[in-house]
């Protein structure tokens, strides 16, 4: 069985979790991998947005950590950010196609987000006949499906791939309802949530000496967020909490990795609620770094007001760490016992307060947290990849297994 992997997503700035599927399925098929970059004007105004990945060679590149037989091209389409939505889809599919026409030996396109590659990668599929498999996420679906005034452009193209693809995977139940909505056919889609890599996460050692490595307070109970400091992320709430929870527990302080738009605005906030001083700002942090601050951890907290399946919950689980997250998408689908952490309404920063008091002072069983998040693992997930494939191709009547 021979693959085309098809996604936008893509180290060194994200799409880790593409590299870990490819590198679970490479024993089993041949995959070919095409990264499609957007690739804006070189003017001043767009120069901060063009992607490192804009400078690659298009021809076929090796990625050690992927072994020699899985081959990288990156083909870069034009784009006007302001004009994404209107434009992409139609540029990413011709780049597509014409690719497909000069490598035709493929027996399945796998493409990841639904928004943009979806249709790109649907389309050219059906022109050659070739089945395609389309992965959603859950922006591509929660935002990229609504067919409002302004998201029309985007929304139509995204639903049309869905609902034409061989097959959608999604990772969560959550996104499969929603997909569902969309008159995409049930029996098409099959829940495929991402896996941990149990070689990054893993508990790193005690909790006192990782906190004298990183150079953080012994005596202080820590709480840990990891993310893109958005809206979306909920840390209004989770600053909210905060000043509740610090007016019981004096001795405590949150952990902020990550950056992003909110920055000067949440540490204006956390001046405004008197916290400031049980900030700890760590900025952004390489990714192999992250399993030692949430090791250090007492709690990871996401207090998300929306979430497809956030891995970063899983891998806190994977270090030995538990979680404090909001009651969205598919967290309740990880968090199925109060053994792994505890779940609150978004957007309620008292309940997310009383949640954090409460699991500061409770025994939690590391092997436990770590036994669960490991039984998630890739080398699971890829066999699920493997039986999804093989019922496309026999419903199509081609394919030949590896």
């Amino acid at each position: 069985m021979k693959i085309l992997l098809v996604t936008e997503m893509w180290p060194p700035h994200s799409g880790t979790f593409v590299v870990e599927q490819i590198k679970s399925l490479a024993p089993f098929i041949s995959i070919v991998v095409v990264v499609l970059v957007p690739s804006p004007p070189d003017w001043p105004r767009y120069r901060s947005r063009r992607s490192p990945l804009t400078e690659m060679p298009e021809g076929p590149q090796k990625m050690p950590e992927l072994g020699k037989q899985v081959a990288v091209y990156y083909l870069r389409y034009g784009t006007i950010p302001e004009l994404g939505k209107y434009l992409n889809s139609g540029r990413a599919y011709r780049v597509l196609i014409k690719f497909l026409q000069q490598h035709q030996s493929f027996d399945l396109i796998h493409a990841h987000f639904a928004y943009i590659l979806g249709y790109a990668a649907v389309r050219a599929g059906r022109q050659l006949h070739i089945p395609v498999v389309v992965t959603a996420h859950g922006s591509d679906v929660n935002y990229y499906t609504r067919r409002t005034p302004n998201n029309w452009a985007a929304a139509w193209p995204t639903i049309w791939g869905l609902r034409h693809a061989a097959a959608v995977t999604v990772v969560c139940e959550d996104l499969r309802k929603k997909v569902l909505s969309l008159k995409v056919p049930a029996e098409r889609t099959t829940i495929i949530p991402a896996g941990v890599r149990e070689n990054i996460f893993f508990p790193r050692g005690e909790k006192t000496a990782l906190r004298q490595q990183l150079k953080l307070s012994e005596k202080d109970a820590t709480l840990l967020f990891v993310g893109n400091l958005i809206p979306v992320k909920g840390l209004k709430f989770l600053f909210q909490a905060l000043a509740q929870v610090c007016q019981k527990r004096s001795h405590l302080k949150l952990i902020i990795i990550g950056g992003g738009e909110l920055e000067t605005a949440l540490k204006k906030l956390a001046q405004t609620l008197g916290i400031e001083q049980n900030i700890v700002w760590a900025g952004r942090k390489p990714h192999a770094e992250i399993p030692l601050w949430m090791s250090a951890a007492n709690l990871l907290v996401l207090p998300s007001l929306s979430e497809g399946y956030p891995m970063v919950v899983l891998e806190s689980l994977a270090c030995g760490t538990p979680v404090i997250a909001s009651r969205v998408g598919g967290i309740p689908e990880i968090l199925v016992s109060p053994d792994f952490g505890a779940m609150v309404p978004s957007r309620d920063s008292e309940a997310l307060a009383h949640a954090i008091l409460d699991a500061v002072g409770k025994n939690w069983d590391q092997t436990k947290l770590v036994a669960y998040a490991r039984a998630n693992s890739w080398t699971e997930r890829a066999q699920k990849f493997l039986q999804v494939y093989q019922n496309v191709l026999g419903a199509e009547g081609g394919g030949q297994s590896a």
